[in-house]
This record gives structure tokens, sequence and C-alpha cells, in this order.
């Protein structure tokens, strides 16, 4: 999630019907409003207010143009748009005796020294170095456009062509509710423009800076896997600034936060066949659970559910199959190792087995064997075989393996007629668990954070249970 969620809020922000370009446009709106434009003109970028400034130093100023708006309605504006740091990151505020500074340091005019002492030399010097600057930074053929966009522009015009250009997301948490997960992050988007005053937009970086809320839930509209989906989302803005910034382009390729990737929804073939029971999100993660049939060659069986033991503590991702998954399989293969042979008829009549430690698994099961259409004789093998079983995504990886084996029959006299037969119901038993458990698949659970060679744990329940 701290990985895959913020490219799709960056992707959410690129979207135009965010309108965190408007944000810009309020801005924009509220100086032209204000007659606030001739401090953003770039080619009069030295015509401030506020007295003996460098707007006083220096006169008229490109166009001939001089602001006599007095510094303390810079205020009012900030107060007007109820943004916090809206024009005080753009513009000069407060008692500083030079109100061109902050606006000189944020275009990154370097080692220039203000005019303090030797106003008329310091001045000249200025304004051409900053010229200078600005006209390096604007891309060729298009100073016209400067003067005509912060100058005598038509803010209505410029606002349909304002669009959010780059997004980047500084910070992201996410946290488990019993609601669903809830993420916060604090995201940067980067505002420029279409048409010729497009370029002049971008490399002046506007920034808005902001905070996105999202709630995030469970998606129920598929039986096979589950998804997720936001909720609820809130992009809420804190900060408008201006800097000097190189310019770059990024399309969007989508307005919505969707999570296509974080499940792909593919169905699980093989043995099983699995439907999403219930699923839920709580602080302790995310929960599914599954209703399973078994597809076998004589018919289609379910799998019993029962309660299941609690999931493993400090694990990324687990699953914990039903005991009645080997059940069904030990069953099945069991139906499966008739035998008939020297005028004898032989099937597993009954089957048990037990989990003991060390990885083994002792089984027993007995033999009717017929002769001629009627009972003749009973036969009973006792095995010890070792597991070492993995899950890698959504196929279980079995290793099973015969330690011993050991064949008795009742009553001992026809044990010579029926030797034979024992080893034979053996080995199709054997080959028949071997191949139903190499088909054993598991549930889909997340694709994008499947299990990778879980070892498979038996429990005391004789639940499986694997965990990464």
């Amino acid at each position: 999630m701290n990985t895959t969620l913020p490219p799709k809020i960056q992707k959410k922000l690129m979207c135009e019907k965010v309108l965190l370009s408007g944000t810009i446009g309020k801005v924009l709106s509220t100086v032209t409003n204000s007659d606030l434009l001739s401090i953003l003109d770039v080619t009069s970028a030295l015509n401030l207010p506020g007295g003996d400034a460098l707007g006083g130093i220096l006169g008229k100023g490109s166009g001939g143009l001089t602001s006599q708006l007095p510094l303390p309605s810079l205020s009012k504006v900030t107060d007007t748009l109820s943004i916090a740091g809206d024009l005080g990151s753009l513009l000069p505020t407060g008692a500083e005796k030079n109100p061109a500074k902050g606006l000189v340091d944020t275009l990154g005019v370097a080692n220039l020294p203000l005019p303090l002492n030797d106003v008329g030399e310091q001045a000249g010097k200025l304004t051409e170095s900053t010229q200078d600057m600005l006209n390096s930074a604007l891309p060729a053929g298009i100073g016209d456009a400067v003067t005509g966009m912060l100058g005598n522009i038509n803010i209505e015009d410029l606002l349909l062509g304002l669009n959010v250009q780059a997004v980047t997301v500084e910070n992201m948490t996410s946290a488990m509710t019993g609601g669903g997960i809830l993420v916060q992050a604090t995201t940067t988007a980067i505002i420029g423009g279409k048409g010729l005053a497009g370029p002049v937009v971008s490399i002046l970086g506007f920034q808005v800076h902001g905070e996105v809320t999202l709630k995030i839930g469970l998606s129920t509209n598929n039986t096979q896997c589950v998804n997720l989906q936001v909720q609820d989302k809130d992009i809420k803005v804190t900060k408008v600034s201006l800097q000097i910034v190189d310019t770059y382009f990024q399309e969007s390729e989508s307005c919505d936060i969707e999570f296509s990737d974080f499940n792909e929804c593919k169905n699980s073939t093989g043995l099983f066949k699995y439907e999403v029971k219930s699923s839920r999100i709580s602080i302790r993660g995310l929960s599914i659970s599954y209703c399973a049939k078994a597809l076998f060659n004589s018919g289609i069986v379910p799998v019993l559910g029962g309660p299941l033991p609690p999931d493993p503590k400090n694990a990324n991702i687990s699953l914990t199959l039903s005991s009645k998954f080997l059940k069904e399989i030990v069953a099945q293969s069991a139906k499966q190792s008739s035998v008939k042979m020297n005028n004898l008829a032989a099937s597993i009549s009954k089957i048990v087995y037990s989990f003991q430690s060390g990885n083994q698994i002792q089984a027993t099961y007995w033999v009717t064997v017929e002769k001629d259409g009627e009972s003749f004789a009973t036969g009973k093998t006792t095995l010890i075989l070792s597991h070492d079983c993995k899950i890698l995504k959504d196929k279980l990886i079995p290793d099973i393996k015969v330690k011993s084996s050991e064949h008795s029959v009742t009553p001992p006299e026809d044990e010579d007629e029926v030797q034979d037969v024992m080893p034979v119901v053996l080995k199709k038993f054997l080959s028949a668990v071997n191949e139903m458990t190499s088909m054993w698949n598991v549930p889909p659970g997340i694709t994008s954070n499947p299990l990778t060679k879980a070892k498979v744990e038996v429990l005391k329940s004789n639940d499986l249970q694997a965990a990464n």
C-alpha cells in the first residue's frame, strides 16, 4: 500500500477535475481585482509598492505604470482568500524595509546587492540583472506573452488554460481501522497553463500545497476475489507558493484512484473452486473467508466449512486451510484405488490418518477383498509418510514420501492369495493422492502480495497454515 498508493494519488491530483488550478485562479483573480498584477509583472518586477523601496527608487517601470497600493492591503487579500500563505510566499509583507527582497530571493537572482546606500547605481544593476535572468529563464519568443499575461491579461481566459502538470507526495501514512483503511498524505501540485501563456505560468512555478485524506474500503461486487475502492476522499489546499522552476510535463492516465493492480481478480484454477464468503477490514488488516468446492472427475463435492484457528502473529500475509481439504482428497483417492486381479476385487473400505511430530503422517486403511463376488478377506495397511509442502502464489507444492508400509490379512490363512493385490492397492492410492495434491490450488488472495514459498504448517486442529 505504501508503495502503490502514492502514484495513484499523484494521478488523481493530475486530473483537471480536482480543480487545484482553480486555487491559483482564485489567487490571480484576487490579485487582479486588488491591482496587484504589477507586482507579479515579470518585466516590472522592480516596481514594488512600499514607500522608499525599489518602486520608489526606480520610478516608472515597464509600461510606465507605478502601483500606489499600500502594503497593508496585502493582508486583506490574504484574508479574502482564506488560504494560509496564499500570497505570503509570493509578496513581501510585514515591517521589512525592502519589500522587493522576498520576490528577488524567490526568483533566484544571485549575488545582487540591494540598493541601500548607492541607490542609483545599485538599482541599475538590479534592474539589468533581473531582466537578464528572466530573459534567460523564459523560452524564446514569448517575452511579449509575459508582459501580456501578467500585465494586461484577461484572468477569465487564463483560468481556462490552467492545469496540474506534476504532483509529488511528500509524506503518506496509512492505518487499519474498523471502518476501512485511512490514508493521509501531504502533496504538492505544480500548476501550469496551456496556450502561449502556459510556459510562463509553468516557469513561475505556482505550487499548490495540500493534504489528501482517503478512506478505502472493500469492493464486494465479485464473488471470485476481493478488491479495494475509495469510499471517501477529501482534498484540502493549505498553501500556494511561487518559485522559478524547471518545467516538465506529465500526462494523467486516469482521474480516479483505482486498485486494479492491487488485486487482478484472476480465477484460481485447479482442483478447487473458491468463492468469497465474506471480507472485512479491521485494525489487524484485511481478512477474507472463502467457500470451496472440489472438482473431482466423479463430480463436484462441497468442502464442508467450520471454525478456523486465529491468524498467526507478526505475519504480513497468511493463509489457513481447513483440514476438510485434505480429508476430501484422501477420501476421493481411496475411491480410485479399487483393483481387480486373479479373480479378486479389492477396494479400500475405511481410512484414518493422524499428523505426528517431525512432519510425519501415520495412516491406516482397510481393504475389503472379494472373490467371485463374495467376501473373502480383509486387508490392512499401515503407512508412515513424510510431508514438506509449500505454497507459491495460488498453488500448493506437495512433497509427500513413503517412509514405511506394512500389510496384514485377516484371516491369516488367506494371506498368500491376497498378498499380491495389497501392494497394487497401495500404489493406486498413493498415485491418486500425489495427482490430486499436485492440482491443489489455494484461494487467490491478494495478487499484489502473494505467498512466496511459504512453508505449510500443521496446527493442533489439523488445519493447515502458511505465512510470510
